[in-house]
């Protein structure tokens, strides 16, 4: 890993995500649920289940969590000018 991708980790070591805090269009708290939702999701789940049983009943919300890209370390290769 690179200078800037160690840099990127908060307090405990783990590193940090970019998923919005709240839902752009309801307003609803969802950054809380998106590292159960990425772990069961890779572990083989189906991310419909998923998302049913963590509460994520909005469309909007649910296209938050699809929607996600993790570009942190892509994006942190880049230098500051």
């Amino acid at each position: 890993m690179g200078k800037l991708v160690q840099n990127s980790r908060n307090r405990t070591g783990d590193q940090k995500m970019i998923i919005p805090i709240r839902c752009w269009t309801c307003g609803k708290p969802i950054a809380h649920l998106w590292e159960k939702y990425k772990e069961r999701t890779e572990k083989g789940e189906n991310p419909k289940t998923v998302m049913d049983e963590l509460s994520i009943e909005r469309y909007c919300c649910r296209t938050m969590f699809l929607g996600q890209v993790d570009l942190l370390e892509i994006v942190s290769e880049f230098r500051k000018l």
